[in-house]
């Protein structure tokens, strides 16, 4: 056996016997690599999104501390739970949750429409602060519909101004499209701009902006 193994019409099956072991032994090694980088990635993950929660819900603390003037809302938060136990594809499912007399609550149905409306605005600009380091600028469209009290919103959000200039060195814009002069109106005498911008349409449908030193002013010239 060992000289017909031997013989030159053998001899060829020696080498690709050996090259097969080589091969095998690389794809096992690079297999179990690759599942511990699969296992060090999704731990990273992991630690990633707890990092985050806490950075959101920390600010979200402070900003609801220092915005909301009610007695009855100690504190908000945002809860994250596993959606299940597939290792594979990991997601969450997200809450947010009040904190009253010590006691978490979940928010959604045990809250004014004027508080469900803050927290909205106060998770959005929390989760702005935590991903984009450099994003200054915070847009809410027509954010009046359902709030019980017109005015509620604007002191809320004059108070939101107030707390982001003091927190934060770079500048802060807060844009708000609404069509009800009475809010902007009382927006204006909150903060109290310097001027005040008024968009409209000419005769020929071209958006045109004026620059006004009060509400007022603009109401008249473009009515």
């Amino acid at each position: 056996m060992e000289k017909i193994l031997a013989s030159s019409e053998y001899a060829q099956f020696k080498e690709e016997f050996k090259k097969e072991v080589v091969k095998k032994c690389v794809v096992k090694r690079v297999i179990e690599d690759l599942a511990n980088y699969i296992r060090a990635v999704d731990k990273s993950v992991v630690e990633f999104h707890t990092q985050k929660m806490e950075e959101i819900n920390e600010v979200l603390s402070s900003l609801w501390e220092q915005v909301y003037h009610g007695n009855d809302i100690e504190a908000i938060q945002i809860k994250s739970e596993s959606a299940g136990e597939n290792e594979k594809k990991k997601s969450y499912n997200y809450r947010v949750v009040m904190y009253v007399g010590g006691t978490e609550i979940d928010m959604p149905g045990r809250c004014s429409a004027g508080q469900k409306m803050l927290a909205s605005i106060l998770i959005r600009i929390a989760l702005s602060d935590v991903f984009c380091d450099k994003c200054s600028i915070i847009a809410l469209d027509e954010p009046t519909a359902n709030l019980d009290v017109l005015k509620n919103l604007g002191d809320m959000l004059a108070d939101i101004i107030s707390a982001r200039c003091a927190n934060n060195a770079r500048m802060f814009q807060l844009i708000v499209i609404t069509h009800d002069n009475r809010f902007v109106e009382h927006l204006r005498q909150l903060c109290r701009p310097e001027w005040v911008y008024s968009v409209s349409k000419d005769d020929t449908g071209l958006s045109r902006v004026k620059r006004h030193r009060n509400l007022e002013d603009a109401t008249m010239r473009e009515g």
